[in-house]
């Protein structure tokens, strides 16, 4: 990718990670509380197609929870576009400034590779 396509992600990045903590607001999540980001992502891992029909039918509070891991998704390709797909080596300095999406990342790695210790965490 260009130097100019690489500013180009990074500003799209920041853009993101604004979303996410707008989202996490919304949703009444302190994505600081490593408790209740844990307590997110297993609900929505247990749940995304509940979550997801819900959402269709109305349910604002799925809605944004189905939003808050879609964005978590898109900031996680934003990222492997703009770093390369090696970046989750380097997981610390590259989510520096992404506190909010890293939190939540985190925490769903952490209960998916709970669900299934063969699928690598990064």
């Amino acid at each position: 990718m260009t130097m100019f396509g690489n500013d180009i992600m990074m500003h799209d990045g920041n853009e993101l990670e604004l979303q996410i903590e707008r989202t996490c607001i919304a949703l009444g999540l302190d994505f600081h509380d490593d408790y209740q980001v844990r307590m997110f992502a297993r609900d929505v891992l247990q749940n995304i197609d509940r979550l997801r029909k819900a959402a269709r039918e109305g349910d604002m509070q799925a809605r944004i929870k189905v939003e808050l891991y879609g964005l978590a998704m898109l900031m996680h390709k934003t990222n492997s576009a703009t770093f390369g797909s090696n970046y989750l080596s380097q997981f610390a300095k590259v989510t520096e400034h992404q506190s909010a999406w890293a939190a939540i990342a985190q925490a769903l790695w952490n209960e998916l590779e709970a669900r299934n210790p063969d699928n690598m965490a990064p």
